[in-house]
């Protein structure tokens, strides 16, 4: 039987990968690996060749020494000149060398820690099966050169005949039956490999028995039914657990449902209190807690149902806790390196409004593409996309001449993949704003709600509709955003910045102010704020920064002469007050930069 495995590695690091090798062949893995040294010998270009070949995945031992084998590296270049799945099993940090960053740009990896044989093997072997591979009756421990094959007894050639004719129609039918399981569940894969698998675990209160109470049991049903909402994550619901449950018991409930998240939730001793942590497994360790009372719930509302929406909302949202752990930990990777998850995590950082937004703008592009290339059945990366698109029609971005036209291309395929998706609703919901079509954009919050209540960004959105459209109804407009900014224990900055206009509706400008500066950078709107106030100098100097470090913008503030610089964008106030006070700024910004180039220009010519 050909190998189904061919594993490429350094001959000085056997001794930490035979063991791996060893171990997954007891589990029934047809592996070709060189463990006869035949390296050096005349038949290299056909033994080896035929190996990588004839196989269907490619595993690399990677480490330092392996990245600087010539044998190595013509391994993995064969094996990606001929198509293989590439599974790279790094046994030690190590740099990889510019000539493999071209085959192994945006795979995936696997981590071995030393003495953790038994878990790398079991890490290998759900990834295979993902891939197609599995496994058999256990086979020998050592590779060996093949053997001459015994000849079967001799047949007449009528029969002889029959038997090849048969063979080869059942070999056809098997190869086709085969092909189109190994394509159904590649399919499957590439969707499943842009879930973030989440078990969700409560306490059990009788350690004799293991028995749940009816409140936990309540109350992780209920969790659990909120979670699936989030189209983003796989739930998987796991064994309970003991009310002092160690670290340990995390790792190995992990391990069993095949999650990389835990979410922990369970009622406090005096029934008042719910309380859930989350952990993470690849790093061991709990990256977030919440702690609820009656007394955190507003007091129309039931305490179980408020606070399963809060807890669920802010880990699992579009921005919430587990997408930041996502992001913050990808930022040690080289982006070649990163998947499709965390590629999709970097582009939804653009509406953290840092930094120059049309730079901003190109960057989310350059990921969310590349993690549609590694994943391209993932409804949430066309949403995002189409939010991206049209972030930079917004911002009129001159290099996309069309991109409202390619915002509903991407939110089209997004809806196709997945109607139910609430990401890609909202998705076509900031489409048809921009377009300000808001007759749509009216039908389109309607079927919004209907989705996903707890989705943060999906509120903030509909929260902005009301703000906004042709039709504002601020009151309907603050309470979905301050529910969004309940729902999420990290709001998105642009949410404080919407929720501003509703006190700028009330001239509560002020308030609006202090919203505006929950950013860690100037925004366009303190200055105007400050303005309105009467803080001249200080308006002019914020707003002189905020163009120092957001150069583009001028495009977006600019207008012609006479007119109001801040009257046709989809972010522009309505507020006659709000829209003075832009042009004057603008006006007293352009005549200090007129009055300072002319005083530089005097200074030159005198000396």
């Amino acid at each position: 039987m050909p190998p189904e495995i061919f594993a490429s590695y350094s001959r000085e690091d056997q001794s930490q990968v035979f063991p791996i090798v060893d171990k997954l062949r007891e589990k029934g893995l047809n592996i070709w690996i060189d463990q006869e040294g035949i390296h050096g010998a005349k038949l290299w270009s056909q033994e080896i060749v035929n190996a990588i070949e004839s196989s269907k995945v490619f595993i690399l031992f990677a480490s330092a020494k392996a990245f600087l084998s010539k044998n190595v590296t013509k391994e993995l270049a064969l094996a990606s000149e001929s198509d293989k799945h590439i599974l790279p099993i790094f046994i030690e940090d190590a740099e990889i060398p510019a000539a493999m960053k071209y085959q192994l740009a945006g795979i995936q990896h696997l981590v071995h820690e030393k003495e953790q044989t038994e878990q790398t093997a079991d890490n290998i072997l759900r990834t295979l099966g993902n891939l197609d591979i599995q496994s058999a009756e256990p086979q020998p421990t050592v590779t060996t050169t093949p053997s001459a094959v015994t000849k079967p007894a001799s047949k007449s050639p009528m029969v002889a005949a029959a038997l090849i004719v048969a063979v080869a129609l059942i070999s056809f039918f098997l190869f086709r039956i085969g092909k189109t399981q190994e394509d159904s569940t590649w399919k499957v894969s590439k969707l499943s490999d842009s879930l973030s698998h989440l078990c969700v675990v409560t306490n059990f209160d009788d350690s004799k028995n293991n028995l749940v109470s009816e409140e936990n049991r309540e109350l992780r049903e209920k969790i659990i039914s909120k979670l699936t909402r989030f189209k983003d994550y796989k739930v998987i619901q796991g064994s309970p657990f003991s009310p002092d449950s160690s670290t340990e018991e995390y790792a190995k409930t992990a391990l069993n449902t095949d999650a990389q998240f835990v979410l922990h939730i369970f009622y406090g001793r005096n029934m008042h209190t719910i309380n859930a942590k989350a952990y993470e497994n690849t790093n061991k360790t709990f990256f977030w807690t919440k702690s609820l009372t009656d007394r955190d719930v507003d007091v129309e509302k039931e305490f179980l149902e408020e606070s399963t929406s809060i807890i669920s909302a802010q880990i699992a949202g579009y921005d919430g806790a587990i997408h930041r752990w996502i992001y913050e930990n990808s930022q040690v990777k080289p982006e070649k390196l990163l998947s499709a998850v965390e590629l999709l995590a970097n582009a939804k950082e653009i509406w953290e409004m840092q930094g120059d937004p049309i730079i901003a703008t190109e960057k989310a592009l350059r990921f969310v593409n590349r993690s549609i290339e590694l994943n391209p059945n993932n409804p949430s990366a066309y949403a995002v996309k189409g939010q991206i698109y049209g972030n930079a029609y917004t911002m009129k971005h001159t290099r996309i001449t069309n991109s409202l036209e390619l915002a509903r291309q991407a939110c089209a395929k997004a809806i196709q993949l997945d109607s139910e998706n609430g990401i890609a609703h909202l998705a076509r919901l900031w489409i048809s704003m921009h377009e300000k079509d808001f007759l749509k954009s009216k039908q389109l919050v309607k079927d919004a709600k209907d989705i996903n209540q707890n989705e943060p960004f999906l509120l903030a959105t509909i929260g902005f509709y009301y703000l906004f459209s042709d039709k504002p109804e601020p009151e309907l407009g603050r309470a979905y955003l301050e529910t969004a900014i309940k729902y999420n224990s990290n709001p998105q900055l642009w949410y404080y910045f919407a929720l501003g206009e509703y006190y700028v509706s009330k001239n509560n400008f002020e308030m609006a102010l202090e919203l505006s500066m929950k950013s860690p950078e100037i925004s366009m709107k303190t200055p105007v704020y400050h303005w309105i106030l009467g803080d001249k100098e200080i308006a002019i100097k914020k707003f002189t920064e905020y163009i120092s470090t957001k150069p583009s913008a001028k495009k977006f503030i600019r207008g012609e002469k006479d007119k109001d610089v801040q009257s046709k964008g989809l972010y522009s106030s309505k507020n006659p007050v709000v829209m003075k006070a832009a042009k004057e700024l603008y006006q007293a910004y352009t005549r200090n930069q007129s009055e300072a180039k002319t005083g530089e220009e005097s200074k030159a010519e005198g000396k």
